[in-house]
């Protein structure tokens, strides 16, 4: 709408590290965050795959129950994932294309569809994630996040064990509609290293972004 479009006009930002020194700032365009917390505010302290879920102690209870419905899409999806379940997927998944995904195959970018994700060997079995979070938009959009933590098999493990922190996007038409996930996507996070690639994913697969060499491979992304 204009009055978006006003908004995303007047934003003015700067990110300042742990120790107070800046390393960005922007006008005129929201900041990608995932890529600014990969590569700048990478996490102080190991992460753990038995974290808990963000607590919702003090929430008024229907936000709680919409909070809860957005971590059990999210879990849905990883089930899907993580199982190869190539029509669970289609099931969780938003037919909108992400803007994120488009802007990558406008210029030239490959998208793998979710049937080459989803392959054995390709998909990433087996992957743990902790310290789920959502945040509330509205009653028809949604974020949540979590750690993922792959193991070390087919595209998406790391060789050196790197975390990574992930984002999914949801959406619906109406308050009474099942959460379809319009967006997500993945970055290395780890305290030791910076991130160097990301993953993006909508409806139609994922495209990686990365300065390692090329892997037709679910999330092939080196840290």
């Amino acid at each position: 709408s204009s009055s978006e479009s006003a908004a995303k006009n007047d934003l003015i930002w700067f990110g300042l590290n742990y120790n107070g020194r800046s390393f960005a700032s922007g006008d005129g365009e929201v900041p990608r965050l995932l890529e600014i917390l990969g590569q700048n505010l990478r996490p102080m302290d190991l992460l753990d795959d038995t974290d808990e879920n963000e607590s919702t102690v003090g929430f008024i209870p229907s936000d709680v129950d919409l909070i809860n419905e957005v971590l059990q899409s999210q879990s849905s999806f990883y089930n899907v994932l993580t199982g190869g379940d190539l029509e669970g997927m289609k099931q969780i998944c938003s037919t909108k294309k992400a803007e994120e995904v488009s802007e990558i195959s406008d210029v030239g970018g490959r998208i793998d569809a979710w049937d080459t994700c989803l392959a054995e060997g390709a998909r990433p079995a087996g992957m743990r994630v902790s310290g789920s979070d959502a945040l509330l938009v509205s009653p028809t959009e949604a974020y949540s996040t979590c750690i993922e933590f792959p193991v070390d098999i087919g595209g998406y493990g790391d060789p050196s064990g790197a975390t990574l922190l992930a984002m999914q996007r949801w959406g619906r038409s109406g308050a009474d509609e099942p959460w379809k996930m319009e967006y997500h996507q993945t970055i290395p996070w780890s305290p030791d290293s910076r991130a160097g690639g990301t993953l993006r994913c909508d409806g139609r697969g994922c495209v990686a972004l990365t300065r390692g060499q090329e892997k037709r491979t679910f999330g092939g992304l080196i840290g």
